[in-house]
Formats: C-alpha cells, structure tokens, sequence
C-alpha cells in the first residue's frame, strides 16, 4: 500500500505477544513508510525486544504464542512460506540486535563475517568500519568479536545493515554504547539510509535519537505500544561535601596493553580515592574497558602495577556485556548467595534497583538487557565492595530505571565510602555525578 507516493514498508494490526505465565505486550497499530522511523519507548523489561523478535517470528519456545496481522512490503509476512520468509530476512530486513557481541560468532573474523551477511569482499567490510568511525578497520576486520570493544561490535552490526541497505532496519538500542562522535556519524549514516528509501522499526531509550531521527514514537503503557512521548529528565547530581579518603583505594602505575601490534594502553596512570567518583571517557576503542579490566583484576597488564585493597572482592567490576558475566541457567538469587556479605538483604537491593518483583528468581536468559545490567550490579554490591567499576552503567536502562540506580549509587558512595569509576560515552552524565573526568587518549589516561 502507498501514501502520497511513499511505500508501506511494515503494517502491522491488533499484534500480540503472550507468554503462558502470563507476560503479554501488544502493538494495536503501526504504518511505517519508506524513509520514517517508528520508535518502541519504554522502562526496561516492557517488552520492546520481545516485541520486535515477535513480529519477525524470532521468538522460540512452546509457551509463546502471536497473533495478528504483519505486512513487510504489502506481503503478509506471517503466513508467507519458510522460503519466502528467508528471502525478505536475508534481502529487505537487516537487525542490530541489542547484545552485539552475542549476535557474533566468536569464532569467525569480523571481516569475514560481514562479508558472509552481505555478498561483499573483505574490503568492502573494512570501508563500510571506517566509514563508521572504526579506526584501524583492516585490522579490526582480522579480530575475533572478543578482541573488540562493545561499541566497535555494534558498529560491526551497523556496516552489515549499511552494506545490504535494506527496506526496514530493526535496531534494538543501537546508540547504547556509542561516544559524542560515533553517535554523530551513526546519525549521518542512518540519514543516508533513510534518502536511500530504507525505513527503521527501532526500541531505545536514548530520547536524543528519537528527536534526532524524528521518530513517531509508540510509548509502553500496561502492556500496550501507543503513539506518545518519551522521558525528558535530567540526571540525579552528586551531594556536595562528602569528604575524599586522602590515601588511594586504587592505584596504577605506568599500564601497559596490547591487542598483537595494537597498544590499547601505554604508560597510562590511574588513582581513586575512598568516596571518590572518577568518570572515564574516550571514543570507542579507545581503551576505556581495557583499564577497568585491568584496574579489577581481569586482565594482567603487560607491563605495569596495580595496587587494590587486600579483600579479594573488594574491587567488582561491573560488565558491558552483562550478559555474558551472568552464569547461564542460573537464578540471580543463586549467583547472589554464594558471595554475598552477611545480612545483604537481596529483595531490598532488587527493589532499590527497580527489577521487577520476582526478577531475582531467574536466570539471565529470561532478563531482558536492562534487567541483567542491574542483575549483573546487584551481584557486585552484595559482596559489600570498597570499590565500583562500571562500564557503560546506563546503556541499557531506560531514563527512569538509570535514574534510580544511579541515586543508589550515590547513596551508598555517601553513606559508606564507596569509590566508583564510570566508564561512559555520557558527557552529561558524567559531569553530573564525577568528581573529576578523565579521558583515554592514545594509550595514557589524561585529566579532562
């Protein structure tokens, strides 16, 4: 069907997603043309990703259950042949899934794999990186998915949806892990996409895309997609006048990293203090998840010392991929009490937190994103840690959910002293809670 001249590319009506223990979500109405962007808004665990996997015919599982009508291009998607469903995936739909690295194989070079997704040569794949902002593109198209960084695999992502250039791209949170810069280059590209015809189904909770990209945004509301407006609020602001231990919780000295010829780090210096919030910036790829690694004890620097505090669990790291740090088919209750201090009280922590009731008692894979990042941080609080470090804490989260972590956040940097690094791409962000900034820059950590 068209519109004054343009093509539908997806209708959808009275669509539904139910689950046998109940969990329903609903999307009544949507027309998207040629060119537009619709947008799924809504607090984490609402049921966006669940939502966009639905119309697609992605979910797995005996106990889900669709129903409605879909049309991709005018052709009913829903009752189209497997081979006719295969083709539309394959040739007029491309996905930037939520967990980027997930949607890897870990296996398989970058390069090679984006030449697979799209019918390209291997130098196609390493223009589309560059031009996506991805220094050093010919060698990270010779990396494996676990030898880049969570921004460097979205934009992986990104060049296969570029490369194809699809009738409809289907983006879950595809600015979550992006710097100032890279989100200005993924607008640019995006709006090339868009003058070439291409439409987006998107779910995010960055409200700087939706304004940016003009989206219609569809709001979740008990359960129901309906046309409204996203959350327009500020970040929580660090109380002045708690005092900075004067003795270093953390220290490092003269850090070195290297990824084969690449140094992600070289001769880099870092200090925290007791009750003391450093943010650390820098462009993906940068080096930012490679310190925090280091300073936490994941990763051995190839040169260089690092001092911690002498209880083993008192620095916990808190990972991008959140995903992949929570043990498969385990509750989080159980991940939980194996570590937990002596009177942590884990429903108390869990609502502070604002996962949802009952969210303790299941493992990661029946989390959504927003949930297992907060899952993956109520296990590093209840060990009762001197020291936090987070990487990319609100990349998942919508503004409300992020909002209340961080205030408990800096509650308990207030009440006990906790010292907390903040790995983040937020310049807003970070000047609202830091008490100072500082950047990774060509291997050193510089003050901002």
């Amino acid at each position: 069907m068209r519109w004054g001249g343009l093509q539908a590319i997806l209708e959808v009506e009275q669509f539904s997603v139910r689950r046998a223990q109940g969990f329903a979500v609903e999307l009544p109405h949507l027309s998207l043309l040629s060119g537009k962007v619709a947008a799924l808004y809504g607090p984490s665990g609402c049921g966006k990703t669940t939502l966009l996997h639905g119309l697609f015919g992605l979910l797995r599982g005996a106990d889900v259950h669709t129903q409605g009508a879909v049309r991709v291009l005018g052709r009913d998607f829903g009752t189209a042949l497997l081979t006719e469903r295969s083709h539309v995936m394959r040739h007029d739909l491309a996905f930037l899934a939520q967990d980027a690295h997930a949607a890897l194989d870990p296996l398989q070079p970058i390069g090679q794999q984006i030449a697979q997704a799209t019918l390209r040569s291997a130098a196609d794949a390493a223009a589309q990186l560059a031009n996506l902002g991805v220094q050093d593109a010919a060698a990270v198209c010779r990396r494996l998915p676990h030898q880049i960084s969570g921004g460097q695999a979205q934009r992986v992502l990104l060049a296969i949806a570029f490369l194809r250039a699809p009738s409809l791209v289907i983006a879950d949170e595809p600015s979550a892990s992006l710097d100032g810069g890279s989100y200005g280059e993924l607008l640019v590209h995006l709006r090339r996409l868009f003058d070439q015809g291409s439409a987006m189904l998107l779910a995010t909770h960055d409200v700087r895309l939706l304004r940016d990209l003009d989206a219609a945004v569809y709001t979740a509301t008990e359960g129901r997609f309906l046309p409204g407006k996203a959350d327009t609020l500020a970040w929580p602001q660090r109380a002045e006048g708690a005092a900075i231990g004067s003795v270093p919780v953390l220290a490092a000295r003269d850090l070195g990293v290297a990824y084969g010829e690449r140094r992600v780090l070289d001769g880099a210096d870092f200090r925290l203090h007791r009750g003391e919030i450093v943010a650390v910036i820098g462009e993906s790829g940068a080096g930012k998840t490679t310190l925090a690694r280091v300073l936490a004890g994941h990763r051995a620097p190839d040169r260089g010392t690092v001092d911690r505090p002498p209880r083993a669990t008192a620095v916990q790291l808190c990972c991008q991929d959140a995903f992949a740090s929570l043990t498969p088919g385990r509750s989080l209750a159980s991940l939980v009490a194996e570590a937990k201090a002596p009177f942590f009280d884990l429903e108390r922590a869990a609502a502070t937190l604002r996962l949802a009731r009952g969210a303790e008692h299941r493992s990661a894979g029946h989390l959504s994103g927003g949930e297992r990042r907060r899952a993956a941080l109520l296990r590093a609080l209840a060990v009762q840690p001197d020291v936090l470090l987070l990487d990319e804490p609100t990349a998942s989260l919508d503004r409300r959910a992020a909002i209340a972590v961080l205030e408990s956040l800096l509650e308990l940097q207030q009440s006990r002293g906790l010292a907390m690094v903040l790995v983040t791409h937020d310049h807003e962000l970070a000047k609202a809670i830091a008490h100072r900034t500082v950047a990774v820059e060509d291997g050193k950590v510089i003050p901002c």
